[in-house]
């Protein structure tokens, strides 16, 4: 499925457009007498328009739609972009846009891998990894500029939550039912574990220093004050409500000498910068220098298939569907406050646990699927790597995202939602420590996830979510 030099997250190719796939390439490429000079030209992104643009459009529409039985949620898109226009409701705008966004993530996973065909191996795998979350990636965008900063956060820490114990729960399940014990590469299981706990020590550290100090400046009362969202009567009011210290932050990395500073602001920038760091020395660990612990089997291997897009064709779709995710992220975030009241569920369940749910259904429709099929390097590449990915280059990302939009975006997730990964990454690394995988340690992650589900549920929500 992926060549050797492409990420563990690329995982996320779904099985059930091969068939689709298989058709547009016999359209595309032509067969037998010609097959292989087409298929030549097709390499370097040539031939693909051969006998006309409408003609190509038809095709490769023909493979987006028909290639995935998620597709049918497609059917959400126009729903969303009706009840927004005709103001249906933020509950329904909410809804469908959310549906939407599963098969637009999935189809661009799609488009990604086809587009890297055309590419080496390097310049195939940066690709992926650069798009394999652009989803999520654009939701964020979006609500850190509406300053809805927990929903960033814990729609990220979800995701992580997700990926682990739900889809890698399920592969797991699936998987051993079918297969009494099945095998993995136990090397890549623990290097994805090391990322895990780093990524652990990067979130727990600004809690920890939030709880404990304010900044080398202190906080001021006239500033706590100023930048309460709630009414108060005096500043001692202002002193016991203003919360923790990194809602008063400046931006500034000198805040901490100034009146209103806060350390904890600062040091997750500065640990952001480290993560992605830590993201590029990953890449090359995984592309150049260690391809071998993150190879298939030969037989997973799907690269010697030619594209079925083109160069030309995969950049014009992948921006089609950058525009569509765009769209959708912006009602999603316009709405999500609305929707929970509308629907009567906590915000914080709705970000931790439905959207990621939901946002994942690609790579656990894709993980359940390489599972049963005994392909457990391609399940726990959708699975665990795409929460790696997640945890060492988003969440950083957004981190200084936020600070050049001068919005107070940190890595302090707070103790609920930090001891939540922190006991995660050990359970997973316990379960992955063997190289083993059977239906009762899917259980085992199933439960967990259910249990910090219920946890969200009776999370309280904060005042603002900013």
């Amino acid at each position: 499925m992926s060549s050797p030099g492409t990420l563990p997250s690329q995982g996320r190719y779904d099985a059930m457009g091969l068939e689709a796939e298989k058709g547009l390439k016999e359209m595309t490429h032509g067969t037998d007498s010609d097959g292989e000079d087409e298929l030549s030209d097709s390499k370097e992104g040539a031939g693909v328009c051969a006998d006309g643009v409408a003609s190509y459009l038809r095709r490769s529409l023909i493979v987006l739609i028909t290639g995935s039985y998620l597709n049918v949620l497609l059917l959400a898109v126009p729903v969303a972009f009706a009840a927004e226009s005709f103001k249906w409701g933020e509950n329904v705008i909410f809804l469908s846009a959310l549906l939407g966004l599963v098969p637009c993530a999935e189809r661009i996973s799609f488009v990604t891998e086809d587009l890297a065909k055309y590419t080496n191996e390097t310049v195939g795998g940066l690709l992926s990894a650069t798009f394999g979350n652009i989803t999520e990636l654009i939701v964020c965008i979006f609500a850190i500029k509406a300053g809805l900063l927990r929903v960033v956060q814990l729609s990220m820490l979800g995701s992580v939550l997700s990926n682990l114990l739900l889809v890698l729960g399920s592969a797991f399940m699936v998987g051993g039912i079918r297969f009494k014990e099945q095998n993995f590469n136990r090397s890549a299981a623990v290097t994805n574990s090391g990322l895990l706990i780093l990524a652990v020590l990067a979130l727990s550290l600004p809690s920890v220093l939030d709880s404990t100090h304010e900044g080398a400046g202190g906080v001021h009362d006239e500033i706590v004050a100023k930048n309460l969202t709630v009414p108060v009567v005096n500043v001692a009011d202002a002193r016991l409500l203003r919360g923790a210290s990194w809602l008063n932050a400046s931006g500034n990395l000198e805040a901490e000498e100034l009146p209103g500073g806060d350390a904890p602001l600062w040091y997750s920038r500065f640990i952001a910068i480290c993560m992605l760091v830590m993201y590029v020395l990953l890449i090359v660990f995984q592309l150049i220098t260690h391809t071998h612990l993150f190879e298939g089997s030969e037989e997973d291997e799907d690269d010697d298939e030619p594209g079925v897009l083109g160069l030309s064709g995969g950049l014009f779709w992948l921006s089609v569907i950058t525009v569509f995710i765009s769209v959708l992220s912006e009602f999603l975030v316009e709405t999500i406050q609305g929707a929970a009241s509308s629907l009567g569920m906590p915000i914080l369940f709705i970000s931790g646990i439905l959207v990621p749910i939901v946002g994942n259904a690609a790579e656990h429709a894709a993980s359940l699927t390489f599972a049963y099929h005994n392909k457990m390097e391609i399940a726990l590449g959708a699975a665990v790597g795409s929460a790696v990915q997640i945890s060492v280059f988003v969440i950083p990302l957004c981190v200084l995202l936020g600070w050049a939009m001068d919005k107070p975006m940190t890595m302090n997730f707070h103790f609920f939602e930090t001891a939540t990964m922190l006991l995660t990454s050990i359970s997973i690394a316990i379960v992955l420590m063997d190289g083993k995988a059977n239906w009762l340690k899917g259980a085992i992650l199933l439960l967990a996830y259910l249990i910090i589900g219920a946890g969200f549920w009776a999370h309280a929500d904060p005042t603002s979510m900013a």
